[in-house]
């Protein structure tokens, strides 16, 4: 036979859930050294690397992607600094054009997850069958 299962009062559940141990603070005091350093400005050099010094069809189309999404997110940006400043056609006109780029960045992110997907499970396939 087992224990009945004991009922926790909701004050001691939050107390419980309040009080911080040593490693938990050490682990806060971590992550604020961390949020409170600068980005490394080497991060473009190393994106730019190939892995393992192979440059692959998917390595290059990832690559596109990641720079059109980065390109999606700088033109979004720019458009929030820049529309209080806009007449409403232009601001309607830009906005369309936003859209625009974000359906079809979206899109291709999904082609290539597809495609991925796909090679995956081809490679799945045929190391079953060997």
């Amino acid at each position: 036979m087992t224990d009945p299962i004991q009922a926790i009062s909701a004050q001691e559940l939050m107390k419980q859930a309040t009080t911080s141990t040593p490693d938990l603070q050490a682990q806060a005091q971590r992550f604020e050294q961390l949020m409170a350093r600068e980005p490394q400005p080497d991060a473009a050099a190393t994106r730019a690397q190939p892995v393992a010094g192979v440059d692959s069809t998917m390595g290059r189309t990832l690559h596109t992607l990641d720079d059109a999404s980065r390109q999606v997110t700088a033109d979004m940006q720019r458009f929030v600094a820049e529309a209080p400043t806009m007449d409403l056609q232009t601001l309607t006109t830009r906005s369309m054009e936003l859209n625009l780029q974000v359906a079809t960045q979206g899109l291709q992110f999904t082609a290539c997850t597809s495609v991925a997907q796909s090679s995956k499970n081809g490679l799945q396939t045929l190391m079953k069958n060997q």
